[in-house]
Order: C-alpha cells, then sequence, then structure tokens
C-alpha cells in the first residue's frame, strides 16, 4: 500500500471516528426516570423553537447525582425530590446553580390484575410481591419507603419487596408480570393504560413530591441550560406537566 493511500485510509477512519461522537455543544440534560415521556415531548419543541440539539441521560436521581460528582459531562440536572440535588451541593467537585422546582407528583399503587382487590393501603398486607425503586438509587423508592414507614406497613411488607433500580423499572416489573403491583408516580401509572391505578396512598404519608432544576454552572452549555431550565418552567410547558398528570 502506498503512503498516500495509507494516509487516506487514516483520514478516512479518523473522520468517520469524530462522526460518531457526540457532538460537545448538544445541550446534555441527566433527568429523573419518572420525566422520560414528558421532556421527550418538550425537547422537540425546544430543539425546534432554538435550533438546539438535547442529550438525555435518564435514570435514578441519586444515580445520577452520583454520576456528576464523579465529573460525568453534564449540562443541566433535573432531580425528583431535593436530596439528590442536596447530595450534589453537598460535593465540592461538583458545582449546580439556579435550583428551581419545575414541577411535582404523587404516588399511586399500579396493578395488572383487574381482579385484585385493594380498597384502601392496608391492602397491601395481602400481596405477596410488591415493587419500589431502590431508596439508595431513587427518591420514588425514598418516598415509598416512607409512606410504608408511616403507615405501619413497612415491617408487614419487608419481605415482600422487590427493589429496582428506579421508577420505571419497577413499573416494567408490573407490566411483565413478575411482581403483584408497585408503587411509582402517577404520572407513570397514566402512561400505561394497560396498568391498573390504585389511588389508595394517602397524600400525608410522604413528603412533597418536587422536581428541582438546576444548571451545571461548569459545564460547556452554561448559557443554554440556563435557557433550557427557563424554558422548562414557561407557562407553555408547563402546561405539558400538566397533561402528563404533573401538577
Amino acid at each position: 500500500m502506498s503512503k498516500n493511500i495509507f494516509w487516506i485510509n487514516v483520514g478516512f477512519i479518523l473522520t468517520f471516528f469524530l462522526s460518531c461522537q457526540p457532538n460537545q455543544k448538544d445541550l446534555v440534560v441527566f433527568a429523573a426516570a419518572s420525566l422520560t415521556d414528558v421532556l421527550n415531548e418538550a425537547k422537540t419543541e425546544y430543539e425546534l423553537k432554538y435550533s438546539e440539539k438535547i442529550r438525555y441521560h435518564f435514570g435514578g436521581s441519586q444515580a445520577l447525582a452520583v454520576e456528576l460528582s464523579k465529573g460525568s459531562p453534564g449540562d443541566v440536572f433535573i432531580s425528583a425530590g431535593n436530596p439528590p440535588m442536596d447530595y450534589l451541593l453537598s460535593k465540592a467537585s461538583a458545582k449546580v446553580e439556579g435550583i428551581t422546582n419545575i414541577t411535582s407528583n404523587s404516588l399511586v399503587l399500579v396493578t395488572k390484575d383487574q381482579n385484585l382487590e385493594l380498597v384502601d393501603h392496608s391492602s397491601l398486607i395481602g400481596l405477596d410481591t410488591l415493587a419500589i425503586a431502590d431508596p439508595s438509587l431513587a427518591p420514588a423508592g425514598v418516598y415509598a419507603e416512607y409512606f410504608l414507614v408511616n403507615t405501619g406497613l413497612w415491617p408487614l411488607l419487608e419481605d415482600k419487596l422487590i427493589l429496582s433500580g428506579d421508577v420505571r423499572a419497577a413499573l416494567n416489573y408490573v407490566k411483565s408480570g413478575n411482581v403483584d403491583a408497585a408503587i411509582v408516580y402517577l404520572t407513570d401509572g397514566l402512561a400505561e393504560p394497560d396498568l391498573q391505578i390504585k389511588d389508595i396512598i394517602p397524600p400525608d404519608s410522604s413528603p412533597t413530591i418536587s422536581y428541582p432544576a438546576a444548571v451545571v454552572s461548569d459545564g460547556i452549555n452554561i448559557l443554554k441550560a440556563r435557557r433550557f431550565v427557563d424554558f422548562l418552567r414557561s407557562s407553555e410547558v408547563n402546561q405539558l406537566f400538566y397533561s402528563y398528570g404533573f401538577r
């Protein structure tokens, strides 16, 4: 092979490799798994409006906060609940600014079996298996744990609990028939019309479920990040959140 052909091939491979890499100008948003559907719709509107690209990284909020604290590149963090945001603030290596609540949610029980009798939260004792998000990884699990502890159900159900990586995974356990029921956010239950929503969880049995958003101030797209957070607080997007069951 001649030197010219060799360097042409090297140049082609390098060009192809670089074209496959994420554009550093893309806005990278770390967001709670329970926001997947609504943020994907908001993404379409935002990209059309501002001609900018967004890349989402969805997951359990606590796990995402840990990733960001260890230096994973991101521009915006949206958490389900305050503890993951507080964790990020406590880490000297992580810098966030402009924390603001963008929406809120509530807990419900979902089942696949239409014949499952669940008249109130005490009926959960009769279940064989109950899925919740792992409290060490996702706020949905923390809220579920609050509910179970405050109602005295935790010691009665602890051996029946199936822990998942995030709230969407708990929902999928029900969809697949691997568990009798799951404690999830109302918005997740509404996203699955084939599942039964049981609104039997007292609203005062756990803290308010808020969604704080913040700009990662050492990210490479800080101005775009601020604009995206402002966009999420707009009346237009508030209506979108409302249509998905957020409040």
